[in-house]
């Protein structure tokens, strides 16, 4: 043979193995992240009209997709955390509230099929963690390593001291795995440091990293706080907003927030810090969300706390604000950069399209286990967006079910319908109830027949 010829058949030979691994690059199962904020309001953020400057965000926000329509499935922080990690109505499993003390969350005999996204992407090879909050049970029997997750460090509680962890029964509640471990400092730290620890530990990938962080849940404390509850401590036994708030004055709460929230921000740029260190940044998907909306005011004189604006309401209600929070996706390379999606999404949209990206076998559409959300992939890669849906809260006794821009509120059993138009009145102050009777008939007919399905004991 010339050399000539080998030296042709050299380079044809360096040509396909570059070709092979650009084209197993292109195919390998991403890395995933979810960034999982604690009742912070849409209007909380700088880049969501706010006044708190969040610069690691707006850089998210900058190269990724951020929205303006995306809804935590729950108002308040357990059912939007059951529905996160199952992609299914929080109704089904018997989760409608922030779990009490004697409650069971996911290890309750309702939930008892549910099968989270982190076991499915487990069973498919990704290493799995949780970093920080739980809130879906509080004994060692409901601990996250019992539903899919390799590894947890954080709290099982949903709320608890920030340097002491205490939690509001007055329990130690700082958890590696199934034992309880001593650590100094101050809560969205360890959150971050760990979540590093986590990503350094399987960068051969792919992972699933859930980041659920505290903040910005009362106790409303600082890095520069000290410890304000101590072993015993039940917030019940003692008068007053203090005990569950935090040891800061209503006229200083909102600057509280605030510095909880730029340490927030802080933790989200140093995870994309370590994920550009450890090259994983190409091949990793980071969203970013709120649990549900803010607190925008509390007895005791707190009256401002969190920010919703522009729209009514707070956490605990079906009016936007209790609902309607800040999102943003981002995957260099993937996501188009600098876009604005108004599409209308729910928490539980996240799961189906997590395991799509995985390449995960989705649960059977008819079977126990079938998904209520509905794969947002297209949408984040081509920006397109799925045919409009029917979709449906509820908070108490309170309900609410939006198609396209209409939204009927019910606010109790024996309520007077309320309809809105949100494409032109996103505050929800005009109810065009009266002039839509039709309108309302069928959309509270639907609400019913969603209440049928998500409450039947003999359906999934």
């Amino acid at each position: 043979m010339s050399i000539k010829c080998r030296l042709l058949l050299f380079f044809s030979c360096i040509a396909c193995q570059l070709l092979y691994s650009q084209q197993t690059a292109g195919n390998a199962r991403p890395n995933i992240i979810i960034i999982l904020a604690d009742d912070l309001g849409y209007g909380d953020l700088g880049i969501y009209g706010g006044d708190v400057p969040v610069p690691n965000l707006a850089r998210m926000a900058r190269e990724g997709l951020r929205f303006t329509d995306f809804h935590s499935n729950g108002a308040v922080c357990s059912p939007t955390r059951a529905a996160l990690l199952t992609g299914r109505y929080q109704q089904r499993m018997g989760i409608e509230k922030a779990l009490g003390e004697d409650e069971k969350g996911l290890g309750d005999e309702k939930a008892k099929q549910e099968i989270t996204i982190a076991k499915y992407l487990r069973d498919t090879g990704y290493a799995t963690g949780i970093i920080g909050k739980w809130h879906l049970g509080y004994t060692v029997e409901q601990s996250p390593v019992n539903y899919g997750f390799d590894e947890f460090w954080g709290t099982l509680h949903g709320a608890g001291d920030y340097h002491s962890r205490i939690n509001t029964f007055g329990r130690y509640d700082w958890w590696h795995n199934k034992d309880t471990v001593k650590e100094k400092g101050y809560s969205t730290d360890l959150i971050t440091r760990h979540a590093i620890d986590f990503m350094k530990d399987h960068r051969k990938g792919p992972f699933f990293l859930f980041v659920s962080h505290k903040a910005i849940h009362f106790p409303w404390q600082t890095p520069g706080d000290t410890a304000f509850r101590k072993e015993g401590f039940k917030y019940r036994d003692v008068q007053g907003p203090l005990n569950r708030l935090g040891q800061h004055s209503p006229q200083e709460s909102r600057e509280v927030i605030r510095q909880m929230i730029i340490e927030m921000d802080k933790s989200v740029g140093e995870i994309f810090a370590a994920l550009r260190k450890l090259k994983l940044d190409k091949n990793t998907l980071v969203l970013f969300c709120s649990d549900n909306g803010g607190i925008v005011q509390y007895r005791g004189g707190y009256t401002n706390i969190s920010s919703n604006q522009p729209f009514r309401g707070e956490k605990g209600d079906v009016y936007e604000g209790g609902q309607r929070v800040p999102a943003i996706a981002w995957w260099p390379g993937k996501i188009r950069q600098g876009k604005v999606s108004n599409a209308t999404l729910m928490t539980m949209d996240l799961a189906p399209t997590f395991l799509e990206l995985a390449r995960t076998k989705l649960p059977s559409a008819t079977g126990p286990n079938r998904l209520d959300g509905v794969s947002i992939s297209s949408l984040l890669f081509d920006g397109q967006e799925s045919a409009a849906r029917k979709l449906f809260w509820k908070a108490g006794n309170s309900c609410a079910v939006r198609y396209d821009k209409w939204k009927l509120v019910v606010n109790g059993m024996n309520a007077r319908p309320e309809l809105y138009n949100l494409e032109n009145d996103k505050t929800e102050s005009k109810d065009l109830s009266a002039s839509e009777p039709g309108l309302v008939k069928e959309l509270a007919a639907d609400l019913e027949k969603w209440k049928q399905d998500v409450y039947s004991k003999n359906k999934p």
